[in-house]
């Protein structure tokens, strides 16, 4: 499959064929880790741990626990 690149803005893109996306289970919005190497490209879909996940988490931790009275049939 034949791409070419395009400028956008100050960088350069590559559209990805609908085939070659779907083909991939990409949608927009996806996060892709980009490797260099030997002058090749790889594109690889991002994985995420779970240290990386709970370092992003902004502002303060959720309470513990929440001053809510009990409701309907559940069990305190």
């Amino acid at each position: 499959m034949r791409v070419s690149v395009a400028r956008w803005g100050n960088s350069l893109a590559v559209r990805l064929p609908r085939e070659a996306a779907r083909a991939a289970n990409l949608e927009e919005g996806a996060t892709l880790d980009l490797e260099v190497a030997g002058g090749a490209l790889t594109l690889r879909r991002r994985r995420y741990d779970i240290g990386e996940l709970v370092a992003a988490i902004k502002g303060a931790p959720p309470p513990l626990e929440m001053d809510d009275p009990p409701r309907g049939s559940e069990a305190w």
